[in-house]
């Protein structure tokens, strides 16, 4: 179905209703929370298209899967303890302690693109993947058996016709800054960070489980949009 809505709404109730969102990711999920309302009241699954004057315009998303949105945005991730994750010089995901004026250097940026969820049951958070830009390639954060993360080169897919996928994520926000990511494929495991064997100076990205008070600290990143 090729189908186009048209929402007129005055401005001034849009903004009783909604508060403007302070970041790009705070649009995210705006949006998010929006089709899940739509969702709980039995309408179509839509993605935002575009505006013209004192129009809304959205597209009708068939079938369940994933299809990127071609928006992107780059940021620093930081745990609890303030360690700061970057691609090291095996292609690893670590965290380490860094000066304020390091956060931002290349192996510490990391982009978070962002999908559409087709589906009838909109999922728990904005769907996206976490990668990192690095000789050409995307080396993209995935999730594998035992909780393990690693990175993985691949082309970002366009479309994913299922479900779920080892490298999406659910993107949920908890404050102003604090996220954290809950695997697409691992449902109630979300992106953690554990010492290294050997090193508890250093931590590395793994699978953690909800707890049954929920998320553990470990679990929740601070991102901060890296402009440099």
């Amino acid at each position: 179905m090729d189908q186009r809505y048209v929402w007129r709404v005055k401005a001034s109730l849009m903004t009783r209703r909604i508060p403007s969102p302070q970041s790009s990711m705070e649009k995210l999920i705006s949006l998010h929370l929006y089709r899940s309302m739509m969702a709980a009241n039995d309408c179509s699954p839509i993605t935002f298209y575009g505006t013209c004057n004192d129009a809304f315009y959205f597209d009708v998303l068939d079938g369940d899967g994933f299809t990127d949105s071609g928006e992107s945005h780059t940021y620093n991730l930081r745990c609890k303890d303030n360690k700061i994750l970057l691609l090291n010089a095996t292609d690893q995901f670590q965290l380490e302690h860094l000066r304020t004026q390091e956060h931002c250097r290349p192996e510490c940026k990391f982009n978070i693109r962002t999908y559409d969820d087709s589906s009838e049951e909109v999922g728990p958070g904005v769907p996206v993947m976490l990668y990192a830009n690095k000789n050409g390639k995307k080396l993209v954060a995935c999730c594998k058996e035992n909780n393990e993360i690693c990175t993985e080169a691949m082309v970002l897919p366009i479309e994913i016709m299922d479900n779920a996928h080892k490298a999406l994520f659910y993107l949920t926000q908890l404050t102003a800054n604090k996220f954290m990511f809950e695997s697409t494929v691992y449902r109630s495991k979300f992106l953690g960070f554990t010492c290294v064997d050997g090193n508890p100076s250093l931590k590395k990205l793994v699978l953690r489980s909800k707890g049954p008070d929920g998320v553990d600290e470990s679990s929740e990143a601070t991102l901060n949009e890296c402009t440099e």
